[in-house]
């Protein structure tokens, strides 16, 4: 079988879809020694090497936006390859796809119903293709059964036509020893203990509530945020600066996933306070670090952290700040977040979710 697969994510610094996109392709390259396959981007992408002959790459040298090359000269590298099938791996087909090549579309959050969630150009892209991007799939991903129901709710898809697979966790995450991890502190200017969270800067992530009750707090620890500045980053620091926690709060930026662990393990506790996730894979990585771990309970959150979470009303700051206060307090409550993360990260493997998509692509 011939499979394309729109790459052009992995030209940028790996986030949540990039990181998904990257650990399927390694795997898939592991698993399959039959299919052949076919990379599509603008400009050549940040990969692993795939040293087998069943994988071609169709890079370009453009500078035009990802959405606009795919439907210009990308599909002319589709329609020359004669796929069979051609996999999305992130809400939108290209609109100019042969209709005899089957097409699969990987749905990893359901903001095009929250459009104030959205920068202006993902708001215009999701409100004139996505609903059409679900028509035309032959078959749809969901990362968790949150989006599975929002997309028969709000665009009455046939349930039939879609599949939940969830991300995994990569073998990285996992707890360090304490010497490691007190090595790694000293080296990155983080003496004091601190809690983490880990999330573009924008508004679904919901760092107000976060930093509204870090502010509240009576404990002498620091705010770690690692994160990537996204659309209205600049109402953070503003933020922050009028909460007078510039010396506090420490943003890291952006941080390579091989370096995150070290960033759990050293954590006192994780808080992801989203409004929305799709998924929410940085609950996962805590989890598999051992690092208790507190979250809003909207969107998958609860789906994904099952009862190895805590989890707070994402509207209430009081909330919050209670459970991070009763979590601090309570060793026994951290030691049993703690194991139950570990255990119910294992279910949550690449493998897994790189034969399922496997499955689905070549059904």
């Amino acid at each position: 079988m011939r499979i394309g697969i729109d790459v052009k994510v992995l030209r940028e610094e790996r986030r949540g879809v990039g990181h998904y996109l990257a650990n399927i392709i390694e795997k898939f390259a592991l698993i399959d020694q039959e299919d052949f396959f076919f990379l599509y981007s603008p400009k050549p992408v940040k990969l692993k090497p795939l040293t087998s002959d069943k994988w071609y790459y169709r890079f370009d040298k453009s500078n035009l936006p990802g959405f606009i090359w795919l439907n210009s000269r990308g599909c002319d590298f589709i329609r020359a390859d004669n796929l069979q099938v051609f996999f999305e791996p992130y809400n939108i087909l290209p609109i100019k796809i042969p209709s005899r090549i089957k097409q699969v579309v990987a749905v990893h959050d359901f903001l095009a119903v929250h459009p104030h969630m959205l920068s202006y150009y993902g708001r215009l892209l999701h409100k004139l293709f996505f609903k059409k991007s679900l028509n035309r799939a032959q078959h749809i991903i969901a990362m968790s059964e949150v989006i599975k129901q929002n997309l028969t709710n709000h665009f009455s898809i046939d349930p039939k036509k879609i599949s939940v697979i969830y991300e995994g966790v990569s073998e990285l995450f996992h707890p360090y020893d304490q010497s490691e991890v007190l090595r790694f502190r000293q080296e990155a200017d983080l003496s004091k203990p601190y809690l983490l969270t880990v999330a573009t800067l924008e508004p679904c992530k919901n760092y107000p509530t976060l930093l509204k009750a870090f502010k509240r707090l009576n404990i002498d620890f620091d705010l770690v945020i690692i994160g990537k500045k996204g659309w209205r980053h600049q109402e953070i620091f503003s933020l922050i600066r009028e909460l007078k926690l510039t010396e506090r709060v420490k943003i890291i930026g952006y941080v390579p996933q091989a370096n995150l662990p070290l960033f759990y393990n050293g954590a006192e506790l994780y808080v992801h306070p989203s409004w929305y996730e799709g998924f929410g894979l940085p609950v996962l990585e805590a989890m598999a670090c051992g690092t208790p771990t507190i979250a809003s309970n909207s969107s998958s959150l609860t789906e994904i952290g099952g009862n190895a979470v805590l989890y707070f009303n994402p509207n209430s700051i009081d909330e919050l700040v209670f459970k991070i206060e009763t979590l601090l307090a309570d060793s026994e409550l951290r030691k049993n977040l703690t194991r139950k993360g570990i255990e119910r990260a294992k279910n949550f493997t690449w493998e897994k979710t790189a034969q399922k998509t496997l499955a689905v692509l070549k059904n």
